[in-house]
C-alpha cells in the first residue's frame, strides 16, 4: 500500500497569521536595509537653538521692560503649554510711524507716533536645546519656524508674538 501524505488545510485564520507574518519580514526587511527610515533615524542630533518673537502693537503704561535678560518666560505653542524658557536679550521700542521727509521727498523717516502714545514693539530672544531634524528644529514636539505665533507668559504679563528668526548656536559643546 502506497501512504500518501496528507497536506496541511489551512483555514482563513491561518492564512491571515501567515500575511501578518509576511508582511511584518518584509517590513523589517526595508528598515533594516534602508529603503526606508523609521521616526530614530530623521533626528540629526540635538542642539541650542535662539529664536525672536516679535511682539506688536504691546501696551504699556510703564516705562519698564518687563522682559527682562536672564529671567524666564513660559512659552505656549499652538494652545499647548510647553515650558520655561530663558530671555537671552529683549528690546522694547515705540510704536513709529512711517513719513515722507520733508527736505527730500524721495525719501522716507520714521517717527515716534505721538497718537499712540503706550503702543511699543517689543523683540524677544529666547533660547532652548532643540531636536534638529530634516525639516527644522523641533521644541515641543513643535516645529519652530519663522511666522509660528507664540504665547509668551510670565509674572504679570501674557501677550501673543510671532517668530521672525530661528538661529543655530554652532559652538555649543553640550550636544548629545
Amino acid at each position: 500500500m502506497i501512504k500518501r501524505f496528507k497536506f496541511f488545510k489551512f483555514n482563513f485564520i491561518d492564512l491571515i497569521i501567515i500575511l501578518a507574518l509576511l508582511i511584518g519580514l518584509i517590513g523589517f526587511f526595508l528598515i533594516k536595509t534602508d529603503k526606508y527610515s523609521t521616526s530614530a533615524n530623521i533626528i540629526k542630533e540635538h542642539k541650542q537653538i535662539e529664536f525672536d518673537v516679535l511682539i506688536k502693537g504691546l501696551r504699556l503704561t510703564s516705562n519698564n521692560n518687563i522682559f527682562k535678560r536672564s529671567n524666564k518666560a513660559f512659552i505656549t505653542i499652538r494652545n499647548v503649554p510647553y515650558t520655561s524658557l530663558d530671555i537671552v536679550k529683549s528690546k522694547v521700542e515705540p510704536y513709529q510711524t512711517l513719513i515722507p521727509n520733508p527736505k527730500n521727498t524721495s525719501k522716507f523717516m520714521l517717527i515716534d507716533d505721538k497718537s499712540r502714545k503706550y503702543t511699543y514693539n517689543a523683540l524677544v530672544t529666547l533660547k532652548d536645546k532643540a531636536i534638529i531634524t530634516e525639516t527644522g528644529p523641533v521644541i515641543g514636539g513643535n516645529k519652530i519656524k519663522i511666522g509660528l505665533v507664540i504665547t509668551l507668559e510670565g509674572f504679570n504679563y501674557r501677550l501673543n508674538g510671532i517668530v521672525t528668526d530661528v538661529r543655530l548656536k554652532e559652538n555649543d559643546k553640550s550636544n548629545k
